[in-house]
């Protein structure tokens, strides 16, 4: 008898729990996302004997090389990996390039996004100078993996083409700030960026 005293009266005092703790009207919180800490911004010299160009790269990040493939003999990668964000930014550069098939082909990967985005910007880099030319495309939308695209040459003996992409879910709504927060990277290194 007393085990079924105790039962009633746990189930009334959860009871009178529930009813008395639904006061006032409810209001529905606005949808969040977690803050992301961003590094400071600092740069240093990316310039290796490997690779026959150098540029700024911040020093939050790390240059992995990858290794050559037999079936690519002209074609040489390197990735630069921002591990705090989760993120890198593809580079593979092409001697001797056939330049229409090589933008043909950075187009292509851009073009391979448009069904999540909503639209591309472009910015066209022409540095005569340095002899860096090529276009920086922002490809927007929610849901897209890699919001820039970028192909820089020298219009003879070198090509390069760059991609940003962040290893989570595509959500660029609440990545806006790490993807501006890279994007300023990306204009360093493409500012920066010297042939050899």
């Amino acid at each position: 008898m007393k085990k079924g005293l105790f039962r009633v009266s746990v189930w009334m005092a959860a009871a009178l729990c529930f009813l008395t703790a639904c006061g006032g009207d409810y209001v529905p919180k606005p949808r969040a996302y977690m803050r992301i800490e961003v590094p400071e911004k600092a740069y240093r010299a990316f310039d290796s004997a490997a690779y026959p160009f150098s540029f700024r790269m911040p020093v939050y990040a790390r240059a992995e090389p990858v290794p050559s493939k037999k079936e690519y003999p002209r074609t040489t990668w390197v990735d630069i990996a921002v591990p705090e964000l989760n993120a890198k930014v593809y580079l593979s550069h092409v001697e001797d390039p056939d330049l229409d098939s090589c933008i043909t082909s950075t187009l292509f990967f851009i073009q391979r996004h448009m069904p999540k985005a909503t639209g591309v910007d472009e910015w066209e880099i022409h540095d005569r100078a340095n002899r860096r030319f090529g276009y920086l495309y922002h490809v927007k939308g929610r849901d897209v993996a890699s919001p820039y695209q970028f192909y820089l040459t020298d219009s003879s003996r070198h090509f390069v083409r760059g991609s940003l992409y962040i290893n989570s879910v595509p959500n660029n709504d609440s990545l806006a700030p790490v993807i501006a927060f890279l994007k300023t990277d990306i204009d360093t290194l493409l500012r920066s960026w010297r042939w050899k």
